[in-house]
């Protein structure tokens, strides 16, 4: 039969799973620049998240009640199970490893998009100082061709 662990595990790997699929279709909706779809994958990010959330506290709880130890330090090792059978450590230890990896793919594929997001941002304030500044009349271009402002001489061409 198998523990509450071993299904709180399991549990938490396929949400992991969904939330990563919600990170890709985030991501590829922010290269696309697709505003109207990340309205959508903003709120299933957000539930996603917040499942994943009630996960790890479940299996935190079954961490104190099936006595796990796990290493402090990275890559986090599943050490001990003391309060279940030593035949279902090596399994245990496999799913944690599993959970471990795909959490690190998550946060990763996070941190890109989070990037996109900030690069994306950038752009479009230089677009509106840009705007601005041709409305007002500061405008102008270098020998290259590039938009530049004529009152501070920064180039608004470089990202």
């Amino acid at each position: 039969m198998e523990s509450l662990l071993s299904q709180a595990f399991a549990a938490e790997l396929i949400e992991l799973d969904r939330f990563i699929a919600v990170l890709e279709r985030e991501q590829a909706a922010l290269i696309a620049n697709d505003l109207a779809d990340l309205i959508e994958i903003a709120k299933q990010k957000a539930e996603r998240a917040q499942t994943l959330e009630m996960l790890a506290r479940e299996r935190k709880r079954l961490f104190d009640l099936n006595g796990v130890a796990i290493d402090d330090n990275v890559p986090h090792e599943m050490l001990a199970v003391t309060r279940l059978p030593a035949a279902d450590f090596p399994a245990l230890a496999a799913q944690w490893r599993d959970l471990l990896q795909k959490a690190r793919h998550a946060s990763a594929l996070n941190q890109t998009n989070g990037q996109l997001i900030n690069t994306r941002q950038q752009q479009n304030q230089q677009m509106i100082a840009l705007f601005q500044n041709e409305r007002a009349g500061n405008l102008s271009y270098d020998a290259y061709g590039q938009p530049r402002l004529s009152s501070s001489g920064h180039s608004l061409g470089k990202a």
